[in-house]
């Protein structure tokens, strides 16, 4: 591709990412004073809420965000993903992206880039020119920054400095909000400094705070959205302190960066209540397509005159009866596949059909019968109903085709569930409960989820002022970001620069940058990950 123009309007461009700040809390506190150095950041350019991706999980959205293109060609989408031609369950990371990122385009182009705390970004192929610091998804610094020493500067610079936090890691609550500001500021502090010393083209920086926090303290706070009872609860002010921290961070970045930087804040979803979770797997085994072992299931025949002479022989006080039972929480493991035709798996709502000639013991013939149990399930989840029985439980049931096109398409569920306005879901690792059981509580004790909504302010240099913005794409932002950097735009982005946001000229090109896939990091502890995904409540174990 041309090198970057040199009247490019953003010198330089910083994207502040704020994973899950929502327009229901960014509206109101702009208006109030509550978060001033954002709202002066509207003021001098524009504000819109942000639509993301169905599902609006992170490992997909940022994904896109960052490269410009959906899942069905980048290939990310959610936090674990079956390997091909297995029924085997990867953690994911940036080794299974497709495509160029952002920050890949920039450097090609000839420009410096600080990439901070993108989740899903690692492993990193060294850069040319640049900095990179991993986020989640990483366990360690070490072996996962570029440069490598960056690692140990880090860690004397910011003793404190942490990839992520998580509540379950905290007895009491308390101590789950210090180290969450803490990170906060470490985070704030390394991102200054690097600003300040490497004087990039490019600076993206995510902080998760904001997601953390909504996921454990939305029931808890006193919000905009509630009616004022929460006020005297001793976490009421949990989830907006957190907002003022990154406010206050955002504001001393926009000094640091200087009057002629662009600056973009974006959220890769919004936030809402969570009612609890919900076991699609037992709508499919009520419907005769999913067979699971369970412990209770008698032995028959010989087998079950071996049992009881085994049994027998066994001490009274280890005789079943004399023991309480321990419950059996179904696994994916339990699913027994030659008698299966469907199973759910992964967050928020994903089905696919164990279909022959792609899974290895698949019972469902492509075509005909493949497209009768799929409308069969559609319309036995669209009939399913909250318990109270008021409202629908489900909003809406799509072919993967639907949402998503690529080469990757295939990789994606069969169908996408869609639980009322998020405020039900499926977890990784739970995903069947007991027999007939469709409700639970939230297995992590979550109060807040996702929401389709998130948000972008934007100004500076390059950005139209504007007190209506319509609402925009986060799949547009890597397009945007590239007309501000003064490169041309490939036209075979799904993306598009965001044409009532911008004030500048956008260039085209025919060319679509690409990469593959970078190399797995060997030194990532799958362990230590599923650890990290159990605490943050994307993975139950």
């Amino acid at each position: 591709m041309r090198p970057a123009h040199q009247e490019r309007p953003a010198r330089p461009l910083l994207i502040i990412g704020w994973d899950g700040a929502t327009p229901e809390l960014v509206e109101p506190w702009m208006a109030d004073g509550t978060l001033p150095n954002l709202a002066q950041l509207a003021k001098r350019g524009a504000y819109s809420p942000l639509r993301s991706l169905v599902h609006p999980l992170s490992p997909a959205a940022w994904t896109s965000a960052f490269t410009g293109l959906n899942p069905g060609r980048h290939g990310i989408w959610d936090f674990g993903q079956i390997q091909p031609g297995t029924y085997e369950v990867a953690h994911t990371d940036a080794s299974m992206r497709h495509g160029a990122t952002l920050w890949d385009v920039a450097e090609e182009c000839g420009l410096r880039s600080v990439v901070m705390n993108v989740p899903l970004s690692h492993p990193a192929p060294k850069p040319t020119r640049g900095v990179f610091v991993p986020g989640l998804g990483a366990t360690e610094l070490e072996g996962a920054c570029w440069p490598r020493d960056l690692a140990g500067l880090i860690k004397t610079e910011a003793p404190g400095y942490a990839i992520d936090v998580n509540s379950y890691d905290h007895a009491d609550p308390a101590g789950f909000l210090t180290a969450l500001h803490d990170m906060v500021d470490s985070r704030s502090l390394v991102a200054e400094a690097l600003l300040r010393r490497e004087r990039p083209d490019l600076f993206v920086c995510t902080f998760v705070a904001t997601d953390r926090v909504q996921h454990a303290f939305w029931q808890q706070s006193a919000l905009p959205t509630g009616d004022g009872t929460r006020l005297g609860w001793r976490f009421a002010n949990a989830v907006k302190d957190t907002y003022v921290r990154l406010d206050a961070a955002l504001g001393r970045l926009i000094q640091t960066a200087g009057p002629d930087a662009t600056v973009l804040v974006v959220s890769d979803h919004g936030f809402g209540d969570l009612q609890g979770d919900i076991y699609l797997n037992s709508v499919l085994e009520e419907m005769g397509l999913l067979d699971v072992w369970r412990p209770d299931e008698a032995p028959s025949g010989l087998l079950k005159a071996l049992t009881r002479r085994l049994v027998d022989k066994l001490p009274p006080a280890l005789q079943p009866g004399r023991a309480a039972p321990q419950e059996h929480q179904p696994r994916f493991g339990d699913i027994r596949w030659e008698g299966t035709q469907a199973f759910a798996r992964g967050l928020f709502g994903q089905i696919w059909l164990n279909l022959r000639g792609r899974e290895p013991l698949g019972q469902v013939e492509p075509g005909p019968e493949q497209d009768a149990i799929l409308s069969a399930i559609t319309t036995r989840l669209l009939a399913l109903r909250t318990p109270d029985g008021r409202d629908p439980l489900i909003d809406a049931v799509f072919r993967g085709g639907e949402l998503y096109e690529g080469p990757l398409q295939d990789e994606a569920p069969d169908l996408v569930v869609v639980p009322r306005d998020f405020r039900w879901m499926t977890r990784s690792g739970r995903e069947i409960g007991a027999r007939g059981q469709l409700f639970g509580p939230a297995a992590v004790g979550h109060t807040g989820n996702h929401r389709m909504n998130g948000v972008l302010v934007a100004g500076g240099p390059g950005v139209k002022p504007s007190d209506e913005l319509p609402l925009q794409r986060l799949l547009d932002v890597t397009p945007t970001a590239l007309a501000l950097l003064g490169i041309e735009v490939p036209r075979k982005l799904d993306g598009k620069p965001m044409a009532d946001l911008l004030g500048c000229d956008v260039g085209w090109t025919d060319e679509l940058p690409w990469r593959a896939p970078p190399a797995p990091n060997r030194d990532t502890d799958p362990e230590r990950l599923a650890a990290q995904l159990e605490g943050l409540g994307y993975l139950s174990r």
